[in-house]
């Protein structure tokens, strides 16, 4: 009696994200039994020497079934062609090992904790964090690079007494949602723009409303769910999960900032400092950015004094806590090799597009958003979605009689918001296992924003139809 009472108590677990990632795998190694292949025509952009669809070239072809040797290949594939990311994640890892050892980022936050107690200072410092990332990915196009921020979030949420949710949602959801709602970003906004034939950045002003909407409206969500976790910890959605070895000791709150702390922050943030202005003037490949964290770390060890043996240790320490989350976005980009040895990929979005034709017009620009976000659990990569789907989208727009710039709008808003929540973007699952939130759980607290900014896009767009947002 007593066996069975604790059987049905006993919850269903929800699998690693390993199993997780196997099983989407399978699944789309299923998929390319039924799903027909077919392909578009490319030709290349004389300009930018990118491969772009060529609309109204669509065949079916051949089917491509793959094996089961083909889907066992397809994770070593995926890791090779992610190295640069991984190796990166890792280096990111190996330099936040060298800096927590000189306990100087505790320390830090530990002052900023003993001056924000007992006031609404969290909810500022919250709020201010959010805008941050909001604007990272609207104005500068920066995504994978912000996982450095995510262990530093970590700490300080935690010792505000919020949860991973919230510093994992700050950076995730901030950055995504700055996507969805991007202004200037050159990597999808100005990309899709080109291949659309419009002017660089135009309709500025409608996505400048835009993205304060969204903003204020991911920043309310995130406070308000601080509130609810702060006034009562049982109601977060991680209350059972240890995070013991992010919290900061009670010494590093009264402890002052040592001569040797003070050297590393000045060299870690005017570091990070510096590398923004060089993001910003100049185009930097993830090789780049690897190299300078790993510099910057080694930097950061000499100025605190330690010896090399020790900053070895330290980064190779760094670097251990890491692996989980960096061999993850291989398996992810495993499922992206699945669809494309099995040619239906093109399929997927050539049955999509036909979607449009029975659609009222008024409603177009946002039947377009909710076909991106499918498209983007397919092709999480904002510039290779903006090259498979605009090249059609475009053109399709003059078909039904909606302006240029409202399928772009579509394209942003259906590739930004849904990168918070697909699993095959290797960078979100990274994330939510750098911050141990198991998927179930992150899927819960972010689809409900999600789906909000999804039907906030989706008002835009009808405005942006009815007002025929230009110039074309």
């Amino acid at each position: 009696m007593t066996n069975k009472t604790e059987g049905k108590k006993k919850k269903l677990t929800f699998p690693d994200a390993y199993v997780l990632m196997i099983g989407l795998i399978v699944f789309a190694a299923i998929m390319t039994y039924i799903v027909p292949s077919g392909t578009y025509s490319r030709i290349e952009d004389l300009n930018t020497g990118n491969m772009l669809v060529q609309a109204g070239s669509f065949k079916y072809g051949e089917q491509h079934p793959v094996s089961i040797m083909d889907v066992f290949r397809a994770i070593p594939s995926g890791l090779g062609k992610n190295s640069v990311t991984i190796f990166f994640v890792l280096i990111i890892g190996g330099a936040f090992g060298i800096v927590n050892f000189t306990g100087s980022l505790d320390v830090l936050i530990g002052r900023v904790i003993s001056k924000s107690q007992g006031s609404k200072k969290g909810e500022i410092i919250i709020t201010s964090l959010v805008l941050t990332f909001g604007l990272a990915g609207g104005v500068v196009g920066m995504y994978e690079e912000c996982i450095a921020f995510l262990p530093i979030l970590m700490t300080l949420c935690i010792a505000l007494g919020y949860d991973a949710l919230v510093a994992a949602g700050i950076l995730l959801l901030g950055l995504a949602s700055g996507y969805g709602s991007a202004t200037i970003n050159p990597f999808t906004v100005g990309l899709a723009q080109g291949i659309s034939g419009l002017p660089l950045f135009s309709g500025m002003w409608f996505r400048w409303i835009f993205w304060i909407c969204t903003m204020i409206l991911l920043s309310g969500y995130i406070i308000f769910y601080c509130k609810k976790i702060k006034k009562d910890p049982s109601k977060s959605l991680v209350s059972d999960i240890d995070y013991s070895h992010w919290q900061l000791d009670e010494s590093s709150i009264k402890e002052k900032l040592s001569s040797g702390n003070i050297r590393v922050l000045v060299t870690f943030f005017g570091g990070i400092l510096v590398l923004m202005i060089i993001i910003v003037k100049f185009s930097l490949g993830m090789s780049d950015l690897s190299a300078y964290f790993f510099a910057l770390g080694i930097l950061c060890g000499v100025v605190y004094g330690m010896s090399p043996n020790k900053i070895a240790s330290a980064f190779v320490k760094g670097m251990q806590e890491m692996v989980y989350p960096a061999i993850l976005i291989g398996f992810a980009s495993s499922i992206v090799v699945i669809l494309e040895q099995g040619v239906i990929l093109d399929s997927i979005v050539h049955g999509l597009s036909l979607v449009l034709n029975y659609v009222p017009r008024i409603f177009s620009g946002g039947v377009m958003m909710i076909m991106q976000s499918i498209i983007n659990l397919f092709i999480p990569s904002g510039t290779g979605q903006a090259m498979v789907t605009m090249p059609l989208m475009a053109p399709l727009a003059d078909v039904i009689g909606v302006p240029r710039q409202v399928a772009v709008l579509a394209y942003q808003m259906g590739d930004g918001f849904a990168n918070g929540i697909v699993p095959t973007l290797g960078v979100l699952m990274a994330g939510i296992s750098i911050a141990h939130i198991p998927y179930t759980r992150w899927f819960k607290f972010a689809s409900k924003i999600i789906l909000m900014e999804l039907v906030l896009g989706f008002i835009f767009l009808m405005i942006s139809v009815q007002i025929n947002l230009g110039p074309f």
